[in-house]
């Protein structure tokens, strides 16, 4: 039974090394495997204020409307905490969020939609989301139309909005 144990421990370990690195993601996005195959990024080549203020941008030129701009920054400023800058932008439109919610009342717990602007370690600005393809997935709601066009509009943004 020792035996046993310690041969899955180093299949576990050794399979959680394998995936120590940055992978593609499921909806063309990168994948942090600390964080779990589903939450995407794209690292921008423009600062932190700029990545987010062309976030808020490519959000409006789409029409969708803002519904909130979450400065984690500032809120832990605000109790004499340092953070990094890491503001949340959430964001939708009721033509695209009402029938999926209709598939899934549950649903409304991930819209609208939201995406994170990180400053990272180095310096750099990264976008952050969750594919959507596999947020209907996790909720039972299979091939939906919305799934596929939240994930491609989420990755075009940040394309966008990471320039």
């Amino acid at each position: 039974m020792k035996r046993l144990t310690s041969i899955l421990a180093a299949i576990m370990l050794g399979a959680g090394a394998a995936n120590a690195q940055m992978q593609d993601g499921p909806a063309g996005g990168m994948m942090s495997p600390s964080h779990g195959p589903h939450i995407l990024r794209h690292q921008s080549s423009a600062g932190f204020d700029a990545t987010l203020a062309q976030l808020q941008a490519a959000v409006e030129t789409r029409g969708f409307k803002t519904f909130a701009v979450i400065d984690h920054a500032a809120g832990a400023a605000s109790i004499g905490q340092t953070l990094r800058p890491a503001t949340l932008v959430i964001f939708g439109n009721p033509k695209g969020g009402t029938p999926a919610m209709q598939a899934e009342q549950l649903m409304a717990l991930e819209l609208p939609l939201k995406m994170l602007a990180i400053e990272d370690e180095n310096g750099g600005a990264t976008l952050v989301w969750r594919d959507m393809a596999h947020t209907f997935h996790e909720y039972g709601v299979e091939d939906h139309p919305a799934a596929e066009k939240m994930s491609a509009v989420l990755k075009a943004i940040a394309e966008e909005a990471g320039r």
